[in-house]
């Protein structure tokens, strides 16, 4: 069909390193090409290649910083898509070969921009249990207790959330663990608190998030979760 989306996006994702490519800038924070030429294993000039044509197809933009070139995710919603795809499971003739994901990001990662991981199924578990998110059919709702939790406790803007277009709150299935976590601007804007507040960093990888000593105690205090070596 001339002109199909879905024909564009396949052909771009089709390739193994822009596959990988797109799997590193889904950290949220943008790469120069030499950074994501070392992180696939990919010379520079192939690098170039492989985001010109993610580009055309529309899922990444380039954003010129000096003498730099920044590439990023076009756009939460891509985003949001291409976390979506990765999750989807098809019946398939053979399984297909996908890298098992280190320790560090199985635990705790960005995904653009919201927790996943098992600390985000951790989340996900404890704003269900503690009647903080309640779920009707398949849409989450923040329920009054959980309102005053984010805004008294944690100190988030709720009204200013709730004014967005985006959706307060979203289930994503998490594609390491294989369960749920929440998305929207309410789990965005925690995972941005958490990093301000040193609950959390960023590794090299960037995408992987590293729990500090100040997230252990308040990750305990706040949502009584401790990490596997607390």
């Amino acid at each position: 069909m001339e002109g199909s989306r879905i024909s564009a996006l396949g052909s771009a994702l089709s390739d193994p390193t822009r596959a990988a490519t797109i799997a590193a800038l889904l950290s949220g924070t943008a790469h120069t090409s030499g950074e994501l030429a070392r992180t696939c294993g990919v010379a520079a000039s192939t690098m170039s290649g492989h985001l010109s044509k993610l580009i055309d197809a529309g899922l990444i933009e380039v954003e010129p910083s000096g003498r730099h070139r920044h590439y990023r995710i076009a756009s939460r919603e891509v985003a949001e898509l291409l976390e979506r795809i990765d999750s989807i499971e098809l019946p398939e003739t053979s399984a297909p070969v996908r890298p098992r994901p280190g320790a560090s990001l199985s635990y705790a990662r960005s995904c653009y921009d919201h927790i996943a991981g098992h600390l985000g199924v951790q989340l996900h578990n404890v704003f269900l249990d503690r009647e903080w998110v309640v779920v009707d059919g398949t849409t989450p709702e923040l329920t009054d207790a959980g309102a005053r939790f984010v805004v008294d406790d944690i100190g988030l803007d709720l009204d200013h959330l709730q004014s967005l277009r985006r959706p307060l709150l979203r289930i994503d299935l998490d594609w390491t663990e294989r369960r749920d976590h929440l998305a929207g601007s309410m789990p965005a804007a925690l995972m941005t608190y958490m990093l301000d507040n040193r609950w959390l960093a960023r590794r090299n990888e960037k995408r992987v998030l590293v729990v500090t000593e100040t997230g252990r105690i308040k990750l305990d205090e706040h949502f009584g979760i401790r990490g596997p070596s607390w």
